[in-house]
């Protein structure tokens, strides 16, 4: 794909209720949360615009660090969200990738694999195999137990073809019960592809997802230097 040829959205307007407080701003090693997520998007050399959807105050903090951020605000949900971020997408990008704002150790590696597979499939998100066996639970008892052989988390960015993500939202952007937008472009009839990523890709949700991060920061740190 062309360089410079995607528009990356950063979905970072949740208000952190399993935190128990807003996570965008939380120290990670030295640096913000966002701040590393938004540094690491910048690396992919495909990105030719970054978007952050988060609240004003944030974003000001943002823009005083990192220079040519584009801002929408956020919306009631993540999808919301994610259509005010497309939004604001210059229309000659041909792609756009779709990054939680709280998974700070992506890599641009990665994220420009997940690219360059949804310019040949049209739609490509990164993902892990589970580690765990995986029980469906009705009226706490197990239920079924799923093949985990078969079972993918996915993760963030998820990459499409700017038209089809764009026609996805316009159909079933109304979906109260969809978690991530590719859902929503498998309604469409669209195979998503699944680019392999790393277990450090990991969402910061909760307390403990922050010491955990933090452990693997110090890491990756060290690696580069």
């Amino acid at each position: 794909m062309r360089p410079k040829s995607a528009a990356v959205i950063i979905v970072a307007g949740g208000s952190g209720s399993r935190m128990g407080r807003s996570k965008q701003m939380l120290p990670l090693n030295g640096k913000a949360i966002l701040e590393r997520s938004v540094e690491a998007v910048l690396k992919i050399p495909s990105a030719g615009e970054v978007i952050v959807v988060t609240g004003a105050d944030i974003f000001r903090r943002l823009a005083k660090k990192f220079k040519g951020l584009k801002h929408a605000l956020p919306g009631a949900t993540r999808l919301q969200s994610v259509q005010n971020g497309v939004a604001a997408a210059d229309a000659k990008y041909k792609f756009i990738a779709v990054h939680d704002g709280a998974r700070p150790l992506v890599s641009p590696a990665a994220a420009q694999a997940c690219l360059e597979a949804a310019a040949k499939t049209k739609a490509a998100v990164l993902a892990v195999p589970l580690k765990d066996t995986v029980k469906e639970v009705k009226d706490n008892f197990v239920s079924k137990t799923l093949d985990r052989a078969r079972l993918w988390a996915a993760q963030t960015p998820q990459c499409y073809e700017a038209a089809t993500l764009r026609a996805a939202l316009k159909k079933y952007g109304a979906l109260k019960d969809a978690t991530d937008e590719s859902q929503l472009v498998e309604r469409l009839g669209v195979k998503v592809a699944v680019v392999p990523s790393g277990y450090e890709n990991i969402k910061i949700t909760t307390p403990e997802d922050l010491i955990i991060a933090g452990a693997l920061c110090k890491k990756l740190c060290r690696k580069k230097n």
